[in-house]
């Protein structure tokens, strides 16, 4: 018989990994296109496709598991990791859905104009800085998780 439980855990655990996975990727695939106009607009024409195909869809699955496990699991939504878990979640979704989607939508485009102009580097520095805060609140989110704090 599936044990529920282990199952949801081992999605959440999965998406986890494919979502922040993907995310951690974005700035190699930044740093190999250097300025080439060419590498670069594939590159980050890369970068949109993968966060909207592959980490958006995995950061959705984490939410669709992580409710479910604190239902089933034996914790409580007002567990201090868990909730403060899912404000960060949501701060992220807002970052990314209303600051870093259209930064980058910038920066493709001041690429594909001319990477290396002034315009170019303030878009650059935008979504990289967006990105980053996003990577950090998701380490974050990801230290909570498997730290527990407060759990005895």
């Amino acid at each position: 018989m599936v044990d529920l439980n282990g199952l949801l855990k081992l999605v959440h655990i999965g998406a986890a990994i494919v979502a922040v996975g993907a995310n951690v990727t974005y700035a190699f695939w930044l740093a190999l296109a250097g300025q080439d106009r060419a590498k670069l607009v594939f590159a980050i024409s890369g970068i949109r496709r993968l966060d909207s195909r592959v980490a958006n869809p995995a950061y959705i699955v984490l939410a669709l598991t992580g409710v479910p496990l604190v239902i089933v699991g034996h914790w409580s939504f007002t567990a201090p990791w868990i909730w403060l878990s899912i404000v960060l979640y949501l701060a992220t979704a807002f970052i990314g859905v209303t600051l870093y989607s259209p930064s980058i939508r910038g920066q493709l485009r001041e690429a594909e104009e001319d990477p290396s102009s002034n315009n170019y580097a303030a878009a650059a520095r935008r979504s990289n800085a967006l990105g980053l805060t996003t990577l950090v609140i998701v380490s974050v989110i990801v230290g909570l998780m498997v730290l527990k704090p407060g759990e005895v």
